[in-house]
């Protein structure tokens, strides 16, 4: 089960400074189930600490200004983790993590990156030299559920803004206002959300470009146009998006999805990796495939193409791969963008992922390297659709080891980094030993 968020206040005696710290001067513990990111070794005191003593508000400025970005922008593709696990950039680390409150305040080093469906909750204890006063003790790596994660900010929210009416209307309670009223507003949510995929602040996308993504919305879907969105965000969103486009309108392959429809596509209440399961365990059965390796021809059948498709290398670099609805509903135009065999098998098998659990309205089907929801799903079924986790265990049996991982990956037809993806996601090998891909 997946853990709820809660932040506890308990109001002190005001600190010094603005009036606005003073009011919303507190101890306060951010929860999450049984995480507390907040337990401290206060230094003055020699002891443990539930708590933090801060102010409330820098915390609930910093909310409000982040909280498009924290709720929907994923892990941008082109960032890789420090040894820390936390992203190495400077952008992404003032939106997603809290240390950017500041004002003054030490802050637990938490950082948070959203898959669109749950908030992945990043936290490390204080670095051992830390010289600061409070030395944060916690360290945890959890998701919680995007409206679990949402309901705990509203109420923290709520508390905050009552103990500053006496003080009039603050800064906090102009920018929240303005939050919840993008919230409850389709077309602003809308745009709010492909702005934070792109990686831009609230109303700082380029209009453009904005326009273009909504547009294309109307066009292709509104889910996989919040899917393109993060493939585009960089230094040049509006080149890459271009790049998206001239994608599309090449020739492709011409393939049709073969499954029968016994196939089904589990309940989306489930976290992706375990839909993902038990939808390959659910194709692999209505095509009375057991749990042995597919070969191309197997799963070149499955969408209709020639073995040889999956071993042809494209003739441009692509940002991501697309498969594009035609004419009948399974007929697809496939447009892979990976250039080996194994990684094209994968993709493949990506594409037949998102053709059974993508909504029929999606005109464009988007096979992306960000840590969507979406994209998990597709990683995690194309990883048990090829190479059942019990078959990987019983073809490894001991065997954990790098050479081992290699032969895995000619048996089953993957990449060797497929492999070692694939056993860190059911826990059998420390993520550590992946080498991308750190969030999925």
């Amino acid at each position: 089960m997946m853990p709820s968020m809660s932040i506890e206040l308990k109001w002190l005696p005001p600190f010094q400074g603005p009036l606005e710290i003073g009011r919303t001067s507190a101890t306060i513990q951010i929860r999450f189930g049984i995480e507390n990111a907040t337990r401290s070794w206060d230094v003055w005191s020699e002891s443990v600490q539930d708590g933090a003593r801060v102010s409330a508000y820098p915390l609930a400025i910093w909310l409000a200004s982040s909280w498009w970005r924290i709720r929907w922008e994923p892990l941008p593709s082109r960032i890789r983790l420090t040894q820390d696990q936390v992203p190495a950039d400077t952008n992404w680390r003032i939106s997603h993590e809290l240390p950017a409150a500041g004002y003054g305040f030490i802050w637990p080093q938490l950082g948070f990156a959203s898959d669109g469906e749950s908030i992945r909750v990043i936290c490390r204890q204080s670095p051992a030299l830390s010289q600061e006063p409070a030395h944060y003790l916690s360290e945890f790596d959890v998701a919680v559920p995007a409206r679990e994660f949402e309901t705990g900010i509203d109420s923290f929210m709520d508390l905050v803004l009552r103990r500053l009416d006496t003080l009039g209307e603050t800064e906090l309670h102009l920018l929240w206002r303005e939050v919840l009223a993008e919230r409850s507003d389709r077309e602003q949510s809308a745009a709010r959300k492909i702005e934070a995929r792109l990686g831009y602040d609230a109303d700082e996308a380029p209009p453009d470009l904005l326009e273009s993504l909504l547009n294309l919305a109307t066009e292709v879907g509104a889910d996989a146009t919040d899917e393109i969105a993060p493939v585009c965000a960089g230094r040049n969103p509006i080149g890459a998006l271009q790049k998206v486009m001239s994608l599309a309108s090449r020739p492709g392959i011409h393939g049709r999805v073969s499954i029968p429809a016994q196939a089904s596509v589990p309940n989306g209440t489930v976290p992706p990796w375990q839909r993902a399961r038990q939808l390959a365990t659910s194709v692999r059965r209505s095509l009375g495939l057991g749990v042995e390796p597919l070969d191309d021809k197997t799963l070149s059948e499955l969408l209709r193409i020639s073995p040889d498709d999956l071993n042809e290398k494209p003739s441009v670099h692509a940002l991501m791969g697309l498969a594009v609805r035609t004419g009948n509903d399974r007929d697809l135009k496939l447009l892979f963008h990976k250039r080996n065999r194994p990684a094209r098998r994968f993709e493949a098998a990506r594409f037949i992922a998102d053709y059974l659990s993508a909504e029929g309205s999606d005109r464009w089907l988007p096979i992306t390297d960000a840590a969507t929801a979406r994209q998990k799903l597709q990683r995690a079924f194309a990883a048990e659709f090829l190479c059942p986790i019990d078959s990987l265990q019983l073809y490894l049996g001991d065997e954990f080891l790098p050479e081992a991982f290699e032969d895995a990956a000619e048996h089953f037809g993957i990449s060797e980094m497929a492999i070692k993806s694939h056993l860190a996601n059911h826990h059998l090998i420390s993520r550590t030993l992946v080498d991308s891909d750190p969030i999925s």
